[in-house]
């Protein structure tokens, strides 16, 4: 390394060969011709002599200078555009055997300069090309997706090639490897993305909904982009200018549960990837301020509850507030935004849209900011897995006399419809087929006392524990009894219910999306719109209190072509309410679901050790409770807690703490002893596999087992590998596959039992009334005797 001239020598030119001795270069100098300075001609330009890569070329000096990283700083860039203009100017007036040495090296080293940045911009799209034929471990999500696309079969999306979606979302879905659309989506795509009407959609649960209106909703925004950049283009020449639907709120979309809008916001987050279309979700539970942060990257898309996004509307958020570029207005599971006194902001977000009128244009006709391609009508999406219109809807939406409630509240699918501005054109597609059910659905029941649910629940889960499995009750407080059972008997359960806070509402449904053969035990919250794939079994412990309710619930599983069953346990109290259901469905027969009665004193035995250790810890969680309660209470108005026990009540306490700690000891004691061993028949022998007699469960893995064998039978290639050992017994069969193999047939007599239903009230207002009488006749005989005494 050159050794640089100090800071005190006079900063200027010289030619005196003593001050050039001071430089003490080490390097071989290059010949420079008769004047051996003129190489250096531009040193002076530099603060104390320090030379920069930009005027020296070390591979032509022959000098080792340090590597020094290049900054863009202003200064820098400051000093390179003074330079440029310098030379610029001197141009060709500047001559002399100084100057082409001095300032060639300079023009030299920017050639190479510009010659190196024209081949790294020259490179690039090669380089592209290259990564997107062969896959490059790269950590960008993009370029993976671009190889797994190129790989793609085209004939394979042939049918979502007939939509005649943007390439941005055919790549989503090929990413996706969504083979084809679903029929809602196949009716409902074009009506809304290219003949741009309101679209009503009625699909059984789990049906691809979603992507029914959020393709449109993309491929709209995707298209207004391109011809705004092609008028650009046309006008100015420039394409690079701001996207007109960039900043604005293009698409509302309205749930009625926060779970349901967070799994929306990622189905279209994962569709838009590509197309720079941002999608927020405003639900309630969660940071207001977060959400706030979020609204100030100005979203197109924006996915809500009416709860949450009414109270950002109303405190004058901006980005809500301003609806005049709103294009399209979403209502998901619109059958349950109806409910009587539960959606009461969605009228209030409603009221707020503009008016949009027959035949004319928007009230944004006039506003400055909405463009010519925002001010078309803004569409309106109703969807729902249950529809009910009357044959003349449209001629009640063209003449706007669709009935409401004496106090305006929306009370059918029809008058929030007509609130929401949806035009008398609108597609109604209808897709619900008579039993509302889908079609791969098993649905099923079990007799059962209401005090022997628990048990075979435990059952249910513990023999056919397979896949995962969603329990639904009616109360939560039911919900909290049966998950502290079924945790005490160590099955692996999660809960999820309205009081519980968003953070362990989430925390919940993703461990159990992450357990393959997880149990959730919900209310009804989760009974709408959630989409976990690998659920094979839906419980109704108790049953719900419409029809309606139990769609939604048994839709859970059996989604997107998958197959799965529901079981319902029936108490003498609930077959009533059962056989309403049946007849609501047209439901002329049922299954009922194969028990094997031999395990049944073993699930029993364990169940009352589990319910008497959970009144246990019951007992001693309330007392904890109520004893906090008190001291909360005395401290917060200052008051002296005494203790006024005497000695031998005091001792009487520990005593019983100790008993009842020693008898939760020697409970949770003998329940593991036998939790630590499979669940077994009761006349099970572990010498003889039919010690216990052929169960219909294992006369079917027999059945199984020798089918594997017949097929197996004359491969030479299986007969040198060794065998596996095969497992017959619990957690081998699906309650889908036992319910296939064993489940009996049983008849809904719906007449019949509505007969004895009227038959049993008319003998209970019978003897209610006998009953009646006999304390009158007892009355006037007591009456009579007291007036004869006197």
């Amino acid at each position: 390394m050159a050794a640089l001239p100090p800071k005190k020598k006079q900063r200027k030119r010289n030619h005196d060969a003593g001050q050039f001795d001071s430089l003490r270069w080490t390097s071989s100098l290059p010949d420079a011709g008769d004047d051996p300075f003129s190489a250096f001609a531009g040193l002076n330009d530099f603060e104390g002599g320090v030379l920069s890569l930009e005027e020296i070329d070390e591979s032509e000096w022959g000098l080792e200078l340090p590597k020094v990283r290049e900054t863009r700083g202003k200064k820098q860039k400051k000093e390179t555009k003074r330079k440029r203009e310098r030379e610029e100017s001197k141009g060709d007036e500047v001559t002399g055997e100084e100057d082409t040495n001095g300032e060639a090296v300079k023009e030299v080293k920017k050639n190479k300069k510009k010659k190196k940045k024209k081949t790294k911009k020259a490179k690039k799209p090669e380089e592209s090309s290259e990564k997107e034929e062969e896959p490059v471990n790269d950590a960008n999500t993009n370029d993976k997706t671009d190889v797994e696309e190129d790989e793609v079969d085209d004939s394979e999306y042939h049918a979502w090639y007939e939509l005649r979606l943007h390439p941005l979302l055919m790549k989503s879905i090929c990413r996706l490897k969504f083979k084809e659309p679903t029929p809602i989506q196949k009716a409902c795509i074009p009506a809304g993305a290219h003949q741009g009407k309101d679209v009503i959609g009625a699909a059984e649960t789990g049906s691809g909904k979603t992507l029914a209106f959020g393709l449109p909703i993309l491929q709209r925004l995707l298209e207004e982009r391109e011809k705004f950049e092609r008028r650009q283009a046309e006008e100015s020449g420039k394409a690079d200018e701001t996207i007109v639907s960039k900043g604005l709120l293009r698409a509302l979309i309205i749930t009625p549960t926060r779970e349901l809008a967070l799994q929306v916001t990622d189905h279209l987050k994962q569709v838009a990837i590509g197309t720079d279309v941002k999608v927020v979700p405003i639900v309630g539970g969660m940071s207001t301020e977060k959400q706030e942060r979020l609204l100030k990257g100005r979203p197109e898309i924006v996915v809500g509850t009416p709860g949450r996004l009414w109270e950002l509307m109303s405190g004058g958020e901006i980005h809500l507030v301003e609806l005049h570029s709103l294009s399209f207005f979403v209502l998901d599971e619109a059958d349950r935004m109806i409910d009587n006194g539960h959606f009461q902001e969605l009228q209030s977000i409603i009221d707020m849209l503009p008016m949009v009128r027959e035949g004319h244009a928007e009230d944004t006709e006039n506003c400055v900011t909405a463009s010519g391609f925002q001010r078309k009508k803004r569409q309106t999406l109703v969807f729902s897995a249950t529809i009910a219109l009357s044959s003349d809807f449209r001629k009640k939406l063209k003449r706007g006399s669709v009935k409401t409630k004496q106090d305006g509240e929306i009370n059918s699918i029809e008058a929030l419809s007509e609130r929401a501005g949806m035009r008398s054109n609108a597609a109604i597609i209808d897709l619900t087929n008579a039993s509302i059910m889908a079609n791969n659905l098993e649905e099923s029941f079990i007799e059962c006392k209401e005090e022997d649910k628990d048990a075979y629940l435990y059952y249910i889960l513990s023999v056919h524990g397979q896949g995962r499995t969603i329990v639904f009750c009616t109360s939560i407080a039911a919900l909290r009894h049966l998950s502290s059972l079924m945790k005490i008997l160590n099955v692996n359960v999660w809960t999820l219910h309205a009081q519980m806070q968003q953070r362990a509402r989430l925390k919940a449904i993703d461990r159990f999306r992450g357990s393959d053969h997880g149990t959730l035990i919900a209310t009804d919250v989760a009974a709408r719109g959630l989409d976990i794939p690998g659920v094979r079994t839906v419980v109704h412990y108790q049953l719900p209190h419409s029809a309606e309710v139990y769609v939604h619930r048994s839709g859970r599983t059996a989604r997107a072509s998958a197959d799965g069953c529901s079981i319902a346990l029936i108490s003498p109290k609930e077959a009533s309410k059962f056989a309403s259901l049946c007849r609501s469905f047209s439901k002329e027969s049922f299954k009922q679901f194969p028990i094997e009665a031999s395990y049944m004193p073993e699930v029993l035995k364990r169940l009352s050790l589990a319910r008497q250790i959970d009144k246990v810890l019951r007992k001693e969680s309330q007392d904890k409770a109520d004893k906090s309660w008190f001291q909360r209470n005395a401290e917060s108005i200052e008051l002296m807690v005494d203790e006024n026990d005497s000695d031998d009540e005091r001792a009487n306490n520990i005593r019983k703490k100790k008993a009842s700690s020693a008898q939760l000891k020697k409970l949770q004691q003998e329940l593991n002893s036998l939790l630590s061993r499979p669940l077994q028949p009761k006349s099970f022998s572990s010498r003889y596999l039919a010690g216990a007699g052929i169960s219909p469960l294992l006369q079917q893995q027999f059945e199984e087992l020798a089918r594997q064998k017949l097929a197996n039978f004359g491969n030479p290639r299986d007969n040198n590998n060794k065998k596996k050992m095969v497992v017959i017994g619990q957690d081998c069969v699906e309650p889908l596959q036992a319910l296939r193999s064993s489940g009996q047939e049983v008849s809904m007599d719906t007449k019949g039992a509505a007969e004895k239903r009227r038959n049993l009230d008319n003998l209970r207002r019978k003897r209610k009334e006998d009953k009646k009488r006999l304390h009158d006749q007892k009355r006037k005989e007591r009456k009579r005797l007291k007036a004869g005494g006197d």
